[in-house]
């Protein structure tokens, strides 16, 4: 499920036009990016008819003749939001994989296209196994698939999907009750909690013990 929910990504991302190539460009460096949170409201304020495709437009030009002294002090908080980021979605990840070991469900695909992909590739084990070339060819062949099939077939598979996502939230219910933790619809949020109550349990065990072997 990780591979095909990564080759998704890829597809999606594939299908996505920008309107200003230009921009585009920009846009894929991270000190472009903390320049346009920057000076995105000042913009807009100033021309409050332009729409959000021109406001960038006009901070792309605008960051082409930013003076080196701001960009290098854009670029400090670049790297500093980069590696709170990084460090974020690491300790998101940890607490997610210690749920899992401990039970929490994973989601099943929760969309009528994603269950038909997943019927389609599911028991092709070696497309499963080889290289992402022939994973990306055999979703792409799966996908156009998909495109051609009735809306009466297409309609099953999303009935399929809509009885995944209630089993699955069924099941974080019940995994969340079991663990006596508070109930969310959001995996990362379940994760996080069983995470601090397990480790908070840990720290007061260890309280514990180091008080009974001094006595």
């Amino acid at each position: 499920m990780d591979k095909l929910a990564s080759v998704f990504s890829v597809l999606r991302l594939g299908n996505i036009k920008c309107c200003c190539r230009s921009v585009a460009v920009e846009s894929r460096k991270p000190v472009f990016s903390v320049y346009v949170k920057t000076h995105f409201n000042e913009v807009k304020s100033k021309h409050p008819i332009m729409k959000a495709t021109e406001i960038m437009k006009k901070l792309s030009e605008m960051y082409r003749v930013a003076s080196p002294s701001e960009l290098a002090k854009l670029a400090l908080s670049a790297s500093t939001i980069r590696l709170k980021t990084e460090e974020e979605r690491l300790e998101s990840r940890k607490k997610l994989l210690f749920a899992r070991k401990h039970g929490l469900p994973k989601p099943p695909p929760t969309t009528g296209y994603h269950v038909y992909l997943h019927e389609q590739l599911s028991g092709n084990k070696v497309a499963m196994g080889s290289a992402p070339q022939a994973m990306t060819s055999k979703l792409s062949a799966a996908s156009k698939s998909w495109i051609n099939l009735s809306e009466r077939n297409k309609e099953a598979y999303i009935n399929r999907a809509l009885e995944n996502r209630l089993a699955h939230l069924r099941d974080l219910k019940a995994w969340s009750e079991s663990n006596g933790i508070p109930f969310s619809k959001r995996t990362t949020v379940l994760a996080s909690r069983f995470y601090a109550k397990h480790h908070r349990k840990d720290a007061t065990d260890k309280t514990v013990a180091v008080k009974a072997s001094q006595k």
